[in-house]
This record gives C-alpha cells, structure tokens and sequence, in this order.
C-alpha cells in the first residue's frame, strides 16, 4: 500500500472524557450513543469516565455509574477507562477541578486525533489544561455565560435553533456552530407491555412521562393539570422522577397513578414510552433539546408540555404537541387530545414523521462523522 493509501485507511482516535461519564442522564447517554455508533472501520475510540464524587461547595449529587449504562458501553465494545476522583472542587465556580484524580497518569493528549465533550461551554477541568488538543464540543447547557474560546476548539456542537440564539446571544463563535439533535438509539417497534406488567385495563387512557431522578428538575404543572381532569377511565404514569412527585400526588389527591422506579435500561424505557396515549412533559427549566420528547416522537405519542427557561422542546413538538402556559392550558390539551381521536390521530402521525426527518440516530450520526472529517481537515496546526 502506497503512502497515500495508508493515510486513507488510518483511523480517527477519539477521547470521550465525562466527568460522571456512564450515569443514565442525558448528557451521559448521548455521549455514550455517539460512541458506541461510531463506525469502528473509521474511528478508534476510547471513553474516559468518573463515578460520581462529591461536589466540595455544592448541595447537589451527580448521578452514579448506571450497571445498565456500564453495560451498554462493555456489549458494545468500547474501551472504557475509569479515573479516579476523590471529589470535584465547585467551592470557586469554573473550572471545577478533579481533587484526587488519576487522570493525568492515563490520558495522553499525543495519542487522539480528537477528544469530544459533552459540557457547557465555560472553562473545564480537565480540559482547560490540554493545550495540544483538538475538540468537538457538545454544549448540554442553555447557554453558558463566560463561553470559553481557545482555537483547539474545532467545533460546537449545539441542539436546536433555540439552543443556538441563546449561545450566541452569550458570545459564541458563530462561524464554529453546528446543529446536531441529541443521538437517541431506537428499539425495532414493539407491543408494549406496559399496561400488562401494572395491570392497567385497555379502556383506560394513559398520560406519562419519565424523568431522572432529579428534584431540580421537578416541574409541579403535569400532575397539578392532570389533577383537574382525572377521571375513572384515565391515569398518570411516571417513570423515575423526583419523590417530589410523589408528595405532589398525595396532596393532590390523585388516586389513578402509578410511580415506576427509574431505570437506565433502554429497552425498560422504549416499553414504557410505547405504552403511553401521550406523553405529558415537564421540566422546571425546559429543555435545551429533550431526548426523552425524541422517544415520544419516535413512538408516535403526541407531547403535551409548557413554558419554561428553556424553549427548545418548543421546537420539538411545533406541529405534533401543545405547549401550554398555564395549569389550565395544559389541562384543557390533555382533553382534547383524549376527546378528539381525529386531532389525536393527526399529531401522532406528525410525531413519527418528525422524527424521521430531524431526529433519527442515522441522519445525526452522518452529520457527526462528517463534522469530525470536515473539522480535522480544515484544522490549523496548533
């Protein structure tokens, strides 16, 4: 093989570094899906992880290593390397340094052609200390204020048209944009057992959606809407969420609910989402791009969710949802969608084809390979 043709058969070394790297939560599950896609004939890959550690300075837990992410990752291949944390420093804001960590000892800036980030833009540990890479970041926050801008940042990867106003409006580098919806691995359809395994009968109409663990994601709004309307023959069902949630229900008086625990399983959760009528979101701070509104359209479930901080999910069900600014609003959506089978009938359709067009793994993943090529060829010489 001549010169050039060995050159065209060298694979691209990516870095995935993630502090918390294999929990369940969306940033973790994106980069997890992106590189267990990556083609192997193409790309090397290797995934730098944390477990959880505590956040000196900061009241809230990072989501653990998840068995069934860790899982995920081993069945497909990827050469996963732990790092030692002993805790992350939060007491004096960026960059949050890795207190007690091995990561120097088994990262070697000179072996990757890239290393790829999921973040939020401003000064990171430990990426503020490699001055000889080049990055693909991914931004999973609303807009970070004090943007950092270095030249090995090759690209910045933003979710939706919402999630781009508020980068640049923040100071981002228009010219490094690129738009690429969450990566969200899809099962082959399938009859969902939901309604059997919670003995749920088929005459009852079923209002849903799942969420991390999280109380600062809580949102009081489904369960205060769906509260109005309740009846014998429909139900709420959530997967996951804030024991908040629960407290909510019982104040409410809510009796046809049924609380799952949470599950980092994709499979547990298709099945979930499969079996819903409509998926009934919320989140206190919206969502820069919502995977789990993704599933939803994938599954054609029509969305019925509200306003928030962040507006992406806006975007996400334009055309086969309802977004909702009020308790009532939100409540009047679940009756149409549950009194009108025509309107319902409509979204659902306009889900599934929404998410063919924008949303499907294979159309991100081509972008994705495209921009590593794209970005490594054009890059300066740092």
């Amino acid at each position: 093989m001549d010169a050039e043709g060995a050159r065209a058969m060298k694979k691209i070394k990516v870095a995935f570094v993630k502090f918390g790297g294999l929990a369940a939560g969306g940033t973790e599950k994106y980069l997890q899906t992106l590189a267990c896609h990556l083609p192997r004939e193409e790309f090397e890959v290797d995934y730098y992880y944390t477990d959880a550690a505590p956040l000196m300075g900061n009241s809230w837990e990072h989501p653990d290593t998840d068995p069934e992410r860790q899982k995920y990752m081993e069945s497909h291949g990827i050469n996963l390397i732990k790092v030692e944390c002993a805790a992350r420093d939060d007491r004096r804001g960026p960059p949050y340094e890795w207190v007690g960590t091995d990561f120097w000892d088994l990262f070697d800036e000179g072996k990757y052609d890239l290393v790829q980030t999921g973040r939020s833009g401003y000064r990171e540990f430990p990426f503020d200390r490699m001055e000889n890479t080049k990055f693909i970041d991914s931004i999973h926050s609303e807009g970070a204020t004090g943007i950092e801008k270095r030249d090995n940042i090759l690209k910045t990867v933003l979710l939706s048209e919402a999630h781009v106003t508020r980068w640049l409006s923040n100071g981002g580098d228009p010219a490094k944009v690129e738009i690429i919806s969450p990566l969200v691995e899809m099962p082959a359809l399938f009859q969902s057992t939901l309604r059997k395994d919670n003995q749920i009968p088929k005459s009852v109409y079923i209002f849903g959606m799942h969420q991390g663990n999280r109380d600062d994601i809580y949102s009081p709004m489904p369960l205060e809407a769906y509260s109005l309307i309740e009846n014998k023959d429909t139900m709420f069902v959530l997967l996951g969420g804030s024991t908040k949630y629960r407290h909510q229900a019982r104040q409410l008086g809510i009796e046809n609910i049924r609380f799952i625990d949470f599950t980092g399983n994709a499979d547990k959760i298709h099945n979930f989402v499969s079996g819903l009528d409509v998926f009934a979101h919320g989140r206190l701070d919206g969502e820069v791009c919502s995977a789990a509104i993704i599933e939803a359209l994938y599954h054609g479930k029509p969305v019925v969710s509200h306003t928030a901080q962040n507006m992406g999910h806006a975007e996400q069900i334009r055309g086969c949802g309802f977004m909702a600014s009020s308790v009532t609003e939100y409540a009047n959506y679940m009756v149409q969608l549950l009194k009108n089978q025509e309107a319902y009938d409509t979204l659902s359709t306009a889900a599934s084809e929404k998410y063919k067009t924008l949303y499907s793994l294979d159309s991100c993943l081509t972008r994705y390979i495209a921009l590593y090529k794209d970005a490594l060829k054009n890059a300066k010489t740092i």
